[in-house]
């Protein structure tokens, strides 16, 4: 069941909250937080994944001057 709450009346609520309530619902935000990453394996690959060296881009630079050079010559 959904129930909508304005922000106000829940932050009140929550500042109302033991700090071992609090603690509690951090670490239940925090749980939340980890099941949606795991909804997400292509966003994990992504931020994760392998990234181009600053010598590796370079060469690429190069390599598309080249082709382009050469390309205009014939």
């Amino acid at each position: 069941m959904k129930v909508k709450i304005p922000f106000q009346q829940l932050l009140r609520a929550v500042k109302g909250l033991t700090p071992i309530e609090k603690s509690r619902l951090r670490e239940e935000l925090i749980d939340d937080k980890t099941e949606e990453d795991d909804k997400s394996p292509f966003l994990d690959m992504l931020i994760n994944g392998p990234v181009f060296s600053k010598e590796e881009i370079k060469t690429i630079e190069s390599n598309r001057k080249s082709i382009a050079a050469w390309r205009t010559k014939s």
